[in-house]
């Protein structure tokens, strides 16, 4: 199966599509670990590797941000129900819930002034809104900004610390962080007007302006160390025979709560991957989904028991260059031919 899918994206990378991806794909018969195409183009080619560092971008909010939620939920530290104005003072809003963050239904726009803003507290207090909380689903990163600075007052810690703690050293990711020391082993970004080659920094400008950490963007890591958080998830919140989360709390990443205006249902964190565009040709009914702005996605498919990563840096060297949001579909749809052609299921 490897050969073959490594030989299909291989055409990928020759039709620009990305310059390289890494991928794994856990399935209850074996775990495929695999890189193709190059690390980087600019300032010069370089052959991938799967131990390779991506800026992992939104998924952040599922691998920390989510998981630090659900242990606050757990330790009765928080409630879906709560109001994000009992955390921030200066928030502006009485009645967005901690669920409208997670479920991206707080109707808040997406602003971000990065050539204005001075502070957290400038930030919160400039949020405007687009609509009343849970009348529709918006997708904004904003949403996961403020969950991460409720994390944070919670616990009175830093994100980083409380993700490399709680989560990281847990699952034994001991390649994935925030603000990586080892610039070599990351996978270069887009070349911008501004900041240059973004290379071993954050891509996302908002989590950028918070120094990289942030609960929506900031996290690098490898295809490796993030099949140990999948592998966690397919064995009900197990990791090497100890528990790290109950499986009520990865239930609730598996329950639809909100439906958007074009029909795709939002979990806690989480889009259901049956509602997709991406998943829906293949994947079971119990499964989630989400992408990452630089080209990735991850599927958990537990009826099916299969698991995927895929990470690629199509923004690289220029975002004007992104035919992969078009790819994901075909992508995804190849693999679980593959899976049902060797019989990997």
């Amino acid at each position: 199966m490897k050969e073959e899918l490594d030989n299909y994206l291989k055409t990928l990378v020759e039709k620009k599509v990305f310059p390289g991806c890494n991928y794994s794909i856990i399935t209850s018969q074996e775990t495929i670990f695999s890189s193709v195409g190059y690390k980087s183009l600019i300032p010069e080619r370089e052959e991938n590797d799967t131990h390779n560092l991506y800026d992992i971008a939104s998924i952040t909010k599922l691998l920390v941000t989510n998981t630090l939620i659900s242990f606050l939920i757990r330790d009765k530290k928080i409630k879906l129900e709560n109001y994000v104005k009992d955390y921030i003072e200066e928030f502006p809003y009485e009645d967005i819930q901690i669920l409208h963050l997670l479920t991206h239904s707080s109707g808040l726009k997406p602003t971000f002034d990065k050539f204005h803003l001075i502070d957290k507290k400038e930030f919160i207090e400039k949020l405007d809104r687009m609509f009343q909380p849970g009348e529709d689903v918006k997708y904004i990163d904003v949403n996961f900004i403020l969950l991460g600075f409720i994390i944070e007052k919670i616990f009175g810690n830093s994100l980083d610390v409380l993700a490399r703690t709680l989560i990281f050293e847990p699952l034994e990711m001991m390649d994935t962080s925030y603000n990586p020391t080892d610039k070599k082993r990351c996978v270069p970004m887009e070349l911008t007007d501004d900041r240059g080659l973004v290379w071993g920094t954050v891509h996302d400008e908002k989590a950028a302006f918070l120094d990289g950490i942030a609960g929506h963007a900031g996290v690098f890591s490898t295809v490796l160390d993030m099949s140990h958080f999948l592998m966690m998830i397919l064995n009900d919140g197990f990791y090497q025979g100890k528990e790290f989360l109950e499986k009520k709390y990865i239930d609730l990443w598996f329950s639809p709560l909100f439906i958007d205006s074009s029909g795709i249902r939002r979990t806690i964190g989480w889009i259901y991957g049956k509602s997709s565009p991406v998943c829906k040709e293949v994947c079971g009914e119990d499964a989630i989904y989400h992408t990452g702005f630089p080209g990735h996605h991850i599927l958990i498919d537990r009826t099916n028991d299969i698991a995927i990563i895929f990470f690629s840096n199509s923004i690289h060297p220029s975002r004007e260059n992104m035919p992969l949001r078009e790819s994901r579909k075909e992508i995804t749809e190849k693999i679980y031919r593959l899976i049902e052609k060797y019989d990997l299921g």
